[in-house]
């Protein structure tokens, strides 16, 4: 086995054993019933009376500028309120402030140069209806400049291309990641490591964009009026669609800071977003709406994306050319890796940057193994061709499955003895997820070398399987405040979407645990005027957000103890909490109910010591996919998919199973159909529909198998970890697949015409 280390917990009550609520079922999330019965109200559902349409003007053009621009025949137009165009001096100021990870080329709210075909360029039309505004924008006189674009990662990167961003970099396309990752670093030397090498493989592996689908076109909603809670200077309130789903963006923080004002002037309308998964792109629609509104008098003004707009933000290409050398044991001793990787057009708040937040695939997967060789070369290139937003999940694992299976075909070894040989991991995280995954995968009776097994049918068969990192923790703290009513219910407010993560729903349990408290008296409730809840990752923050959750607990059970002590004229270490009544040791039919207690309350703002995972791993999954494969179609069906994950501790079942689930069908999707595809003479897009843009259905669900392992590793509480991310990953699929045909196709989608090719029965 490779390297091992032992996590050591942090914080309180991390070892604890008794658990009466926390892994339990029948726990319905807060907003459950709002969601099922279709009470719930999105931020498309939202409309008063009187409310204004808004539209932008969006460019036909794979890139383009406006030359010249003449409104005022729309403006003539009955039923029109408002035209603004980028020359609005409002307009061309904002965004006035910015996250700081938006660190190049800051650009307007609304300017006059298309990133992209469907672009929002130019100018604004605010009317009476929809309707209306499409005319009103087909009236706008535009003379354009059409401008070189380029839609492909590595032709930006080719000597010569035109350079798209000169005021980032006037030489080249390439820019820096947002996060400051090294474009270059090594590890040990990886020359010398190839020499010691008794193989030496190279390894290819691309993806096109993908959609960052939404289930629900980006829409916002704004006002203005009175604020109810008082208004110290005179202004109005700004009443905003949703909070964000992440720290530093989501429509209220892009209102507030593209305006240059403050959280507290600004109130959310809902707690619901529709599901998104690692979209940092907020649309300019969450700028355009309050100021739109505020110029009109604070009427309601709508502005929401048509499902073809909705296509404007896309997960990253990527393409990797890796090296490996490894022993005739199965070892790794050198890598050499090079990545070109997309940077895409425009970040959240209308800046020429990218949304990239989430780690590359580039070498980061191979310091997690006993590889003491490596070397990682990045480029990060500005393209056309949509906004693009984060990485989801991990695919900084791709290239390290693909590279271990390439051990296991060329050594003819069991992939899984080559992965235990590998992976460096917290003790016994791999180990468990290893066993109890082949067990469920049944991978003995199924596990043979490529291309050796035909399915009765005719189909050819094929499996694989891979390790991966799980989220373990956050990277900014975590603020959570508990107060004790009067009525003896603890309450924990919160102000952030919910978006399909559920972590309102596993705080509750973690505080009803600790505390000792029914769960049905942990009151977690949505506070629109309660600002920034959230304040640390986006991922998985079922599991990690719990650890200050806890933390919060202990801190009040200690007052209401102490009350409660009090009450009885006894000391704090004399009476328990137990099912939310103060009890007296020894004498448990002495209780104390909290009602009438008082009002207690904790503010807790914090994290772990040690927040991210270090080189050696916490904690693990694997991932097992079996795939029939029609060798006169092209045609893959995956059979069976089995996901051994590490919770550490599993918080909310329901949750956490659920995540896994919905990874999985989201994988299944991008490894086999879903691919963003443009024409390569203009520029636009040519798949922007839910017909041509093929996102799996309930039909296409693949079966799934979620074994839930426990090893408290973890960063949350009791050692819990995050889930979805982890499985993201569609790299398996292709595995798989190569397993089953043998030979691998080098690029994301699988699609049948690929198989074919590898198969040799199309030209490639």
């Amino acid at each position: 086995m490779g390297e091992t280390s032992v996590w050591e917990p942090e914080g309180t009550n991390q070892d604890r054993e008794d658990f009466k609520v926390v892994g339990t079922w029948e726990h319905p999330g807060r907003q459950s019933w709002d969601m099922v019965s279709g009470a719930a109200k999105y931020p498309s559902d939202l409309w008063m009376d009187g409310t204004l349409i808004a539209m932008a003007l969006r460019s036909p053009y794979g890139h383009a500028k406006v030359k010249s621009l003449d409104v005022s025949k729309a403006e003539a137009l009955e039923g029109v309120k408002l035209v603004l165009t980028y020359e609005d001096e409002e307009l061309a100021s904002m965004p006035q402030r910015r996250p700081s990870y938006y660190e190049f080329g800051a650009s307007p709210l609304l300017g006059d140069e298309a990133e992209f075909e469907g672009d929002e360029v130019g100018a604004v039309v605010v009317a009476i209806n929809e309707e209306v505004c499409k005319k009103a924008l087909d009236l706008i006189e535009v003379e354009w400049e059409v401008l070189p674009f380029i839609l492909d990662a590595r032709e930006a990167a080719k000597p010569g291309a035109p350079i798209l961003r000169p005021e980032m970099n006037p030489d080249s396309n390439m820019t820096g990641n947002t996060f400051g990752a090294a474009v270059e670093w090594e590890l040990g030397s990886a020359e010398e490591g190839f020499k010691e090498a008794d193989h030496i493989e190279m390894i290819d592996y691309g993806r096109p964009m993908w959609s960052q689908f939404r289930p629900m076109p980006p829409a916002y909603f704004a006002y203005w009026d009175n604020d109810p809670w008082g208004n110290p200077d005179g202004e109005k309130m700004c009443y905003v669609t949703n909070h964000a789903h992440f720290p530093s963006n989501g429509p209220i923080v892009s209102a507030f800071l593209g305006a240059n004002s403050y959280a507290d002037k600004y109130r959310a309308l809902s707690p619901y977003m529709a599901a998104r998964y690692c979209d940092f792109v907020e649309k300019r629609g969450a700028q355009f709406a309050p100021v739109l509104s505020k110029r009109l008098g604070g009427v309601p003004v709508r502005c929401v994306q048509t499902r073809r707009q909705s296509f404007d933000a896309a997960v990253p290409q990527t393409y990797l050319s890796v090296r490996i050398g490894f022993k005739d044991d199965g070892t790794l001793v050198a890598v050499q890796s090079k990545n070109v990787h997309q940077t895409g057009a425009r970040g959240g708040y209308g800046d020429k940057t990218h949304g990239h937040l989430v780690l590359p695939p580039n070498a980061q997967g191979f310091k997690q193994t006993v590889c003491p060789n490596i070397y990682s070369e990045m480029g990060y290139y500005v393209t056309n061709g949509a906004c693009t937003t984060a990485d989801p999940g991990q695919p900084m694992y791709e290239p390290l499955a693909i590279a271990l299976a390439k051990i296991a075909d060329v050594l003819k070894m069991d992939l899984t003895e080559v992965i235990m040989k590998n992976i460096k991991v917290t003790a016994p995280s791999l180990e468990a997820c290893m066993a109890a995954g082949k067990e469920a995968f049944k991978w003995d009776e199924k596990w043979h070398f490529a291309g050796e097994r035909t399915l009765d049918d005719g189909r050819l068969h094929g499996v694989s399987c891979r390790p991966a990192a799980s989220q373990t923790w956050g990277m900014i703290s975590y603020n959570i405040n508990l107060r004790m009513g009067i009525d003896g219910k603890i309450y924990m407010p919160y102000a952030e979407a919910l978006i399909g993560t559920y972590w309102p729903d596993a705080t509750q349990l973690v505080i009803a645990e600790e505390l000792g408290m029914k769960p049905e008296d942990v009151i977690v409730y949505y506070a629109p005027n309660y600002n920034n809840w959230q304040q640390g990752d986006a991922a998985d923050r079922g599991s990690t957000c719990t650890w200050a959750a806890k933390e919060a607990a202990v801190m009040l059970r200690e007052q209401i103890l102490a009350v409660g002590a009090a009450t009885l004229g006894v000391t704090a270490e004399e009476v328990d909490l137990i099912d939310s009544m103060v009890t007296l040791k020894a004498d448990p039919s002495t209780q104390v109910p909290l009602i009438g207690l008082g009002q207690l309350a904790v503010g807790y703002c914090g994290k772990p010591k040690v927040p991210f995972q270090t080189d050696v791993i916490r904690t693990m999954n694997m991932d097992f996919c079996e795939v029939a494969v029609d060798p006169e179609t092209g045609l893959v069906e995956i059979l069976d998919y089995v996901c051994a994950h590490d919770f550490g501790k599993v918080i909310r079942p329901s949750s956490a199973i659920g995540q896994i689930e919905n990874a999985i069908t989201m994988n299944s999707g991008r490894a086999l159909r879903e691919e963003l595809i443009w024409d390569e003479d203009t520029g636009v897009l040519l798949n922007g529909n839910l017909y041509d843009y093929k996102v799996p259905t309930i039909v296409d669900q693949p079966n799934v198998v979620s074994v839930p392992v426990e090893t408290r590793c973890g960063g949350g509480a009791y050692g819990s970890t995050g889930v979805a991310h982890a499985h993201a990953n569609p790299a398996l699929v292709g595995l798989a697949i190569q397993n089953a045909i043998g030979a691998f196709i080098p690029m994301v989608p699988y699609t049948p015409d690929k198989v074919l090719a590898a198969l040799g029965k199309l030209p490639e």
